[in-house]
């Protein structure tokens, strides 16, 4: 039996009043679909709430204080919310209680489940007219609604780039007036917020109303500085700041990605300077890859981004400069790239797909001057790439013809990091010349590098 049929049962058998809340309410009076399905249920003590779903759905998670349960049914995640006893409500609990909770006025309506009627929404707020005119407003004014939860900044502007709806005037200038608020706010809630507008279908127009209404220059001052910067007319249009966020929008929404397009120039701010040559203006950014990548650490640091997510971006932002001259590359200089970007057997199946190569598409896309968003150059490189790694016998520690074990036995060393260096410094030296890759020559090499680390 679906859950449905199962909360229309439990309103129709019980005491209970079974509602449809929250963002599910406002998409089944949107007419659109919602993957959590969000339901309060009032009028029936918590035991027997949880007593007649168990009957019916299987691992079932209660939160601490008793005030939810959420389980898994028809592909969907669905979430009871109710006034057992421990919520700070009480058993009183009104669904004006709940709406007043709720923020957004589109937020803040319900819909029996027995029925799907527009006729039948309980709206205390207004929201189906903030639908009508596709606003988001605050229940309450705005200011007065901000000042007490700080965290609805963010979770404004996200739930604009997730629906689509504008922000109502009011709400934005509320921001704007007390954006240093956000500083109170959890940062967990500012990052979850932050990710969802990055990965919405047009992060740039939503970033935009973040660095308007000075929101951004509080969460992500490096970027934020970034507005206004000029760079030189001849290979960008856009200033810093535009160019960062329209390569964000050029590339697939994939968190990774997203932030490694917007943060890929973000080290120009520090790096920029003004020189004159030949009697012309010119401004440069020399190493601002290397800059930008310590800062895009900072800021997912701060943010509590995950550590393998962070170098990922870090590594991208590093990357993305690269400048591939044919006549210049070596076949050692192609193997040194290969080592760097870690590009392995799979990758070489899709080579326009590997994620330093995306960014650097959307970088080159975001340019402004309507160029291809792959230079022919670009496609030679990927040929070339393919050519000297099929006929590389060692791109990888795994593939010297040596290892750690063999290592420890010639030079009595015990297990540790001395190991380790070794075998990078074998790949190295084997990366430049191939031929050194047998047992003999790179015990030689291995020799070499140990007598001048033990002096």
């Amino acid at each position: 039996m679906k859950a449905t049929q199962i909360l229309k049962k439990l309103s129709r058998d019980t005491p209970a009043e079974v509602y449809y809340a929250g963002e599910y309410a406002r998409d089944v009076i949107r007419r659109r679909r919602s993957g959590k399905v969000e339901v309060l249920v009032r009028n029936l003590p918590f035991q027997r709430i949880l007593g007649y779903l168990k009957k019916h759905f299987k691992n079932i998670y209660v939160s601490p204080d008793k005030s939810s349960l959420s389980f898994l049914s028809d592909h969907s995640e669905i979430t009871i919310k109710l006034p057992a006893k421990g919520n700070k409500h009480g058993p009183h609990y009104t669904l004006r209680d709940d709406a007043r909770l709720r923020g957004f006025t589109i937020n803040a309506m319900y819909l029996p489940v027995a029925s799907r009627k527009k006729r039948d929404v309980v709206d205390f707020y207004r929201g189906r007219q903030s639908i009508k005119t596709r606003k988001i407003r605050t229940i309450g004014k705005a200011d007065n609604a901000i000042r007490k939860n700080p965290v609805l900044m963010i979770e404004a502007i996200a739930l604009s780039s997730k629906i689509n709806y504008r922000i109502d005037n009011n709400l934005f200038y509320a921001i704007k007036a007390v954006s240093e608020l956000i500083n109170k706010v959890p940062i967990e809630r500012i990052r979850d917020g932050f990710t969802e507008i990055i990965l919405s279908n047009k992060p740039s127009r939503y970033l935009n109303i973040m660095n308007d209404s000075n929101l951004l220059s509080h969460i992500i001052p490096e970027l934020s500085i970034c507005s206004g910067m000029a760079q030189n007319k001849k290979y960008h249009k856009y200033d810093v700041f535009e160019h960062c966020l329209v390569a964000c929008d050029n590339v697939e929404p994939n968190i990774v990605l997203r932030l490694a397009a917007l943060f890929h120039d973000i080290g120009k701010a520090q790096t920029r300077e003004e020189v004159v040559k030949d009697g012309a203006r010119k401004v440069t950014f020399y190493n601002h890859e290397v800059v930008g990548s310590k800062i895009s650490k900072r800021i997912m640091r701060r943010l509590r981004f995950d550590k393998e997510m962070i170098r990922e971006v870090a590594d991208l932002v590093y990357n993305h400069m690269y400048n591939y001259e044919p006549e210049l590359w070596t076949d050692a200089a192609m193997r040194r790239f290969i080592k760097k970007v870690h590009i392995s057997v799979t990758d070489l199946e899709d080579l326009d797909n590997l994620p330093l190569f995306l960014v650097r598409k959307a970088d080159r896309a975001a340019n402004g001057l309507g160029l291809s968003a792959v230079s022919s150059r670009q496609r030679s490189f990927q040929a070339r790439i393919k050519q000297v790694y099929n006929r590389s016998k060692a791109l990888h520690v795994t593939d010297l013809d040596i290892d750690g074990n063999s290592i420890m036995t010639y030079f009595k060393l015990k297990p540790g990091p001395t190991v380790g260096h070794v075998l990078n410094y074998l790949l190295s030296v084997v990366i430049e010349d191939q031929s050194l890759n047998t047992r003999k020559k790179l015990i030689e090499e291995a020799s070499k590098y140990l007598s001048r680390a033990l002096k």
